[in-house]
């Protein structure tokens, strides 16, 4: 049986390093090979996350095609679907959770997923969720391009020093915290998002339909039955003039993504005026 990384010189090694590092620049890159070395993953992007902003991208060892074509987007109202996002909103513990264990069952189906994993050779992704307190936390997204099944030595290692990195952790954000410049949150334009044209059954069905999950799973969540949650389908689909659920996704980041600062109206609206203005 293979034994743990934690009892070796190149795991003391990469703390050392990280320790090194706090307060400065290179610390995150350290935290990243401390976290890669035990985990089997081999990409790293940690991001700062509060109930009162939007998240702040902190680091990133990931291929420069694959961000480029992510990054923007995810921080400008797309992270509102991700599933370690919702994991924050619900007060979960610091931990390391597997995205199989926390995404929704239709999630691989979702347009969300197909823009940020299926197009960017993501396979799997582990996420280190490290509550700071105060409503904010950090996010260690550990992902895994490369073929290959992980032992359960790693999650076992990664897990069993997840103390010692959310130490490391903290001490770096308490120490950069006056640094960190702030942006509004969205969580209340995600809310908004079609409240003058849709009912609100309709609007909740879409919002679960955009985090991942089934008609089913909708179903059960709403307490209705799979039907109804095809007929509020149908009527969102004619009251919106779209056609598929890859037009709604399109839709919902377009008119996320133009929101004025903290504006309590809904997104759709705002966006339909400005793109689409009454002759």
């Amino acid at each position: 049986m293979a034994k743990s990384k934690l009892v070796e010189q190149a795991w003391q090694t990469h703390v050392s390093h990280a320790i090194e590092n706090l307060s400065r620049e290179d610390f995150y890159s350290s935290f990243a090979n401390c976290c890669e070395y035990l985990s089997g993953y081999d990409s790293t992007l940690v991001v700062w996350l509060s109930r009162e902003h939007k998240p702040l991208h902190l680091f990133d060892n990931i291929p420069t095609l694959y961000l480029s074509q992510t990054q923007p987007p995810w921080i400008n109202g797309a992270y509102l679907l991700d599933p370690y996002y919702q994991l924050f909103l619900s007060n979960a513990p610091s931990a390391v959770y597997r995205l199989e264990d926390v995404m929704p069952d239709n999630f691989f189906e979702t347009d969300y997923a197909k823009s940020y994993y299926h197009d960017t050779g993501l396979i799997d992704e582990c996420g280190l969720l490290i509550n700071l307190g105060d409503d904010h936390a950090v996010l260690v997204s550990l992902g895994l391009r490369s073929q290959g099944k992980l032992s359960e030595i790693c999650t076992r290692d990664i897990t069993s020093a997840l103390p010692t990195l959310a130490s490391l952790c903290r001490k770096q954000q308490s120490a950069a915290n006056g640094e960190i410049n702030f942006s509004a949150p969205l969580d209340k334009a995600f809310r908004n998002f079609g409240r003058d044209h849709l009912s609100k059954r309709e609007r909740e069905v879409i919002q679960l339909l955009l985090k991942g999950h089934s008609n089913k799973s909708i179903a059960q969540l709403l307490n209705i039955s799979v039907d109804t949650v095809k007929v509020f389908n149908k009527r969102f689909h004619l009251k919106l003039g779209i056609s598929s659920q890859a037009e709604l996704f399109s839709l919902f980041l377009e008119s996320i993504s133009m929101i004025p600062f903290d504006a309590d109206i809904d997104p759709l609206t705002h966006y339909l005026e400005i793109t689409r203005p009454s002759s």
